[in-house]
């Protein structure tokens, strides 16, 4: 029987896609797109909690995909049925964006994009991870998807394993996974692969979310007040630890405090809102990169005021909206099609 849905995740799945959008419109302010970099001129914020903004987003995502797997699959995990309902999940839908991805830039260059890329490369595009290993392996046809799409496939691989340790051994499987972070967050073993990338680096996320279920399953004030002083302290202090570490326990904080907010703001329009930004979410991660260095690149981006910068933002917005609608129904249409065509053989 399916299981009705949870309303705290798609609150801080909500969220969470808020922050990648900004994370993306913001960044066509520093350096890597301009130059001299003009941080100030950034909406809302670059630095919540004294962590990069894509960070905390990053991280609420896994802390969410821990928690929703484990809701779903606590009872019971079918091997064949979740790698199944994976592969569907994530595949053709990023294949259907690469493709039009691929045509709109053949349509504006005029010919094929990464001309002289070794054909062979292009299996890591089929597989998903081309942008996971774009640091490592240059040569590739990466579009869309980026590094975070390479991680939760492999964290989807795991996520059987990781299920049966912690429902048998919770602490051992927590402190196995505390060794490895450590060894990898706080040191960078691969100079041209970053830290925050390696899946042991992740882990605690997915596994906190999945313990969260598990074991704590309601914020209450008292640590909802805790997690918010510490997130206050972190912002005022500023300290200059590891910056995996920092993201890894604002991320945790911070989703107490969203989870705990949900209760309050369990209603009518809002609950609709989330329900509607979590089920285009996975399009709206596919499409948006591609729409806002579109959209940003024909543009005075140095010269808008705020105004003009907040406007441009809600413009890409909207766009990144109507793009992930049009991918998500032209998906679930074909898949439906399909569907009908393999039970009429």
């Amino acid at each position: 029987m399916k299981k009705g849905r949870l309303f705290y995740l798609d609150f801080v799945r909500t969220f969470a896609v808020f922050l990648i959008l900004l994370t993306h419109y913001n960044v066509h302010f520093l350096f890597y797109f301009m130059e001299p970099q003009r941080p100030e001129n950034a909406i809302v914020t670059l630095y919540p909690f004294n962590i990069y903004v894509g960070n905390l987003g990053v991280s609420l995502f896994f802390i969410v995909s821990g928690a929703a797997l484990m809701y779903v699959y606590k009872e019971t995990c079918n091997l064949k049925e979740f790698y199944k309902k994976r592969f569907f999940s994530i595949y053709p839908m990023f294949w259907i964006a690469y493709f039009a991805v691929f045509l709109y830039f053949f349509y504006r260059l005029k010919h094929m994009v990464y001309l002289g890329v070794p054909k062979e490369n292009f299996i890591l595009t089929i597989l998903g991870i081309d942008g996971y290993l774009r640091d490592v392996i240059p040569s590739t046809y990466y579009l869309v998807g980026e590094w975070f799409l390479g991680c939760i496939i492999l964290m989807y691989l795991l996520f059987p394993l990781l299920r049966k340790l912690v429902l048998s051994h919770p602490w051992a499987t927590a402190s196995v996974s505390a060794v490895l972070y450590v060894l990898f967050a706080f040191f960078e073993w691969f100079p041209n692969f970053a830290s925050s990338k390696i899946i042991f680096v992740r882990i605690p996320e997915l596994l906190f979310g999945m313990l969260f279920l598990l074991k704590i399953k309601k914020v209450h004030l008292g640590l909802a007040f805790c997690s918010m002083g510490i997130l206050i302290g972190n912002s005022v202090l500023k300290p200059e630890i590891s910056a995996n570490f920092q993201t890894t326990y604002v991320g945790i904080l911070f989703f107490l405090v969203l989870a705990y907010c949900a209760q309050w703001l369990d209603r009518g329009i809002i609950r609709e809102i989330c329900h509607t930004v979590s089920k285009y979410s996975y399009a709206i991660f596919l499409v948006h990169h591609t729409i806002v260095d579109e959209l940003t690149s024909t543009f005075p981006m140095e010269e808008l005021n705020r105004s003009e910068r907040y406007l441009l933002f809600i413009f890409y917005v909207c766009l990144t909206g109507i793009a992930a609608w049009l991918l998500y129904h032209l998906h679930d249409n074909l898949m439906k099609w399909l569907g009908r065509a393999r039970t009429s053989h």
